[in-house]
């Protein structure tokens, strides 16, 4: 791999040697499957496409060659074809090691030729951006993750008060599981501790200890939370309960400390999650038909907690009101669906 053929241009590229491979490969990249590529050294530089380049941003065609995407590059590494492990295969998307193998060995045989110590650039990266193009497939084929959070602080407001720990459970609608994230932050030194609040917890030592023990600088943590949600796979929808509450915190430390936010728009360059978000306090009381003064995730049985108890430990709270949001959704998808012609908003 040499300077002279990489560049940081974004590059327009389409996956495969035909449309309809185009488009199959793109659908997964859409939909979170696919985080990896890999091609023969053999194909770039010079007249050819370009190396890809750790932070380069490319734009990937769907079959008809119009903009679908934007991917950014993670790793690129050079190896021969028989030394890529199956953790990057995996990354492909492209079904077991055997399948992988089969289809890889017969595109490049038709692409130049095929030997097992060819020297292959493999790829990672990460979808940034669903362009025009790539929108209708995106929303059918893509699964959304549920980043479900909680949050523990000092105090009622970020504009007064500290955020000391939160956590975030990873899920899907089915239920299926993607990782959790768990952190305990410093206090800031330009808030102040609230004295009700604080006399809260001193009626939850177990909790509190929880809350406050091994804090990092939320300028680290941050960011590192928005890499984890960014490096789950397809659209990341941020739930909380209530959004008002955890959401507002959540939001506010973004901000501040990782140039993002929990809501989606023109806000920031980087959106990590997509829309305005679930506040699981009122899609719980709008699904159990329930009048709006007798709304409250107490109200919810235990069950569908999965009996895990609210302990205002960060991480024991987000995995109750996880396994809440699948519960939920069952009784939503037994809903009829509103039919009718779009509105005219905006």
């Amino acid at each position: 791999m040499t300077s002279q053929s990489a560049t940081t241009q974004p590059v327009r590229f389409s996956f495969g040697d035909s449309p309809a491979l185009a488009d199959s490969l793109l659908a997964l990249v859409l939909a979170g499957k696919k985080t990896a590529t890999c091609g023969a050294l053999r194909d770039f530089g010079g007249d050819n496409e370009p190396l890809p380049q750790v932070g380069r941003r490319d734009i990937v065609l769907n079959g008809a060659g119009e903009e679908a995407c934007v991917i950014e590059t993670l790793s690129v590494e050079t190896m021969a074809f028989d030394a890529i492990p199956a953790s990057f295969t995996d990354r492909e998307g492209e079904g077991p090691y055997a399948e992988w193998r089969a289809g890889h060995e017969a595109y490049f045989a038709r692409n130049g030729g095929f030997s097992p110590d060819m020297d292959i650039v493999c790829e990672t990266f990460r979808l940034v951006t669903v362009l025009p193009a790539g929108r209708e497939v995106y929303n059918k084929v893509a699964t959304p993750i549920f980043v479900v959070t909680d949050i523990e602080s000092d105090g009622p407001t970020p504009l007064h008060n500290s955020m000391l720990s939160f956590a975030s459970v990873a899920i899907t609608a089915d239920g299926t599981r993607h990782g959790e994230f768990e952190a305990v932050l410093t206090p800031r030194a330009d808030r102040s501790q609230n004295q009700m609040t604080m006399d809260w917890w001193a009626t939850q030592p177990e909790a509190w200890k929880a809350a406050t023990s091994g804090a990092e600088d939320p300028a680290i943590v941050m960011p590192r939370f928005a890499d984890w949600v960014d490096s789950l796979p397809g659209p990341k929808v941020f739930v909380a309960a209530p959004m008002i509450f955890d959401g507002l915190w959540m939001d506010h430390y973004l901000d501040e400390f990782a140039c993002t936010r929990v809501l989606s728009g023109p806000f920031k360059g980087r959106q990590i999650f997509r829309g305005g978000g679930i506040c699981l306090y009122t899609m719980a009381g709008t699904l159990r038909g329930a009048p709006y003064l007798d709304w409250g995730m107490s109200k919810l049985p235990s069950e569908f907690y999965g009996h895990i108890a609210h302990t205002h430990k960060a991480v024991d709270d987000a995995r109750g009101f996880a396994n809440v949001l699948v519960e939920l959704f069952k009784l939503s998808s037994a809903l009829p669906p509103i039919t009718g012609s779009k509105s005219d908003f905006r």
